[in-house]
């Protein structure tokens, strides 16, 4: 996974997809879920969207058989992200309802990282709808709670760069 972060995709997806395999079985413990969710980034990463997609589907199929629903709403808001880099006309309307059962589920959870990301993805959608407003609004709040800790958390930092570009307009 750091291997794709750094910008090198295919090696990084061949190291990840052997390591899954090796594990065997053991890939269905919930300590996988994080690992199967990078994979389905690291298939976006590479241009390979429907394999991404098959990858996140497949996991939260397994999340929600297994009741393990803490992972979930990451796994719907990079849904959301893979299918926004699709083709598809419809992409920004099939992809909103993943960011916002998303963000509903991470508030039900008082999840508050999986929030910031959720609301990261949901106003840049806002953004790229021209509806900057509503983007301000669905951030803001998230970025208030993690004002604190923009040295430690990239996301939040991400959240302020945006915030300021949206402030600026």
């Amino acid at each position: 996974m750091i291997r794709i972060r750094r910008g090198d995709v295919n090696t990084g997806l061949t190291l990840l997809l052997s390591e899954l395999d090796r594990v065997g079985e053991a890939r269905f413990l919930p300590r996988f879920l994080f690992p199967l969710g990078e994979l389905a980034v690291c298939f976006g990463e590479a241009n390979e969207l429907d394999k991404g997609l098959a990858a996140v589907d497949e996991t939260l199929k397994r999340c929600k058989t297994r009741h393990e629903e803490w992972y979930v709403p990451e796994l719907l808001r990079i849904k959301g992200e893979l299918t926004l880099k699709s083709s598809q006309d419809q992409c920004e309307s099939m992809a909103e309802p993943c960011f916002s059962e998303a963000l509903n589920l991470a508030r039900r959870q008082g999840a508050l990282f999986w929030e910031l990301r959720t609301s990261l993805s949901f106003a840049r959608l806002r953004v790229r709808q021209d509806r900057r407003t509503e983007a301000r609004q669905i951030l803001a709040p998230m970025y208030g709670a993690f004002a604190n800790d923009l040295a430690r958390i990239a996301d939040a930092r991400e959240a302020k760069a945006l915030l300021d570009g949206l402030a600026a307009e």
